[in-house]
């Protein structure tokens, strides 16, 4: 598998605060492993090696509204945990006065990389699924293959996978930048492992990711 620059973008699901951060709503599910994995560390590393590459990025961000609540049918079990323990909860869809610092906001140690020009935040995604304008806007810069990262692996970041993958991209995913809960059946983690290794185009590291990045930006496609 090869990337080629401006055929490429770093697509990054759910960095908020309520996944990354100490004290996050739904952090405490995953801190174990984001902590294992030194997932902001290397999302991190990922956004400055984009912005000094020149790799576009794109966040696909997870919020519920209070009309979430007024839902007929049965959510999902994770899905309906999260609505109703108030993971990124926002009080309005047309006012952002409750963001800033909140469960729904980005970490501060990411904002500098992403508050330009050269990222893109989509709309929001609901249930797991990227229902939002994500492959538009990516269609819109001609990206082609996509390296992504997100720290809920098996849930939000491999249910974007499989849509990107259906609407015709070639995935890369970085293993050491993803995090997962576990339940009585067990680790998440693997469950995306497993996955990925079957449907995505390539699964890196973050330091192979990088040097991959580092490599192709030296040679450009034409545009």
């Amino acid at each position: 598998m090869d990337i080629t620059a401006g055929r490429t973008a770093l697509v990054l699901v759910d960095i908020q605060n309520d996944f990354l951060t100490d004290g996050g709503k739904y952090f405490v599910m995953i801190e174990e492993l984001m902590k294992a994995n030194n997932v902001n560390a290397n999302l991190e590393t990922l956004l400055q090696t984009a912005k000094d590459h020149g790799y576009p990025v794109f966040m696909s961000p997870h919020y519920f509204f209070p009309h979430d609540h007024k839902g007929k049918t049965r959510l999902s079990p994770m899905e309906d945990l999260a609505l109703h323990g108030g993971v990124v909860h926002r009080h309005s869809p047309l006012h952002t006065d409750d963001v800033p610092g909140g469960g729904a906001d980005v970490p501060e140690r990411f904002k500098k990389y992403m508050e330009d020009e050269n990222t893109t935040v989509v709309s929001r995604h609901v249930t797991y699924a990227p229902t939002n304008d994500l492959a538009l806007l990516l269609r819109r810069q001609k990206i082609e293959t996509v390296i992504m990262a997100g720290p809920v692996a098996n849930l939000c970041l491999e249910d974007h996978m499989r849509n990107l993958i259906r609407d015709g991209f070639e995935t890369i995913m970085v293993r050491d930048a993803v995090a997962a809960a576990a339940n009585e059946e067990g680790a998440g983690y693997d469950a995306a492992m497993i996955n990925w290794r079957f449907m995505a185009n390539a699964v890196w590291n973050t330091d192979e990711t990088v040097s991959r990045m580092i490599a192709a930006a030296k040679t450009p496609a034409a545009v």
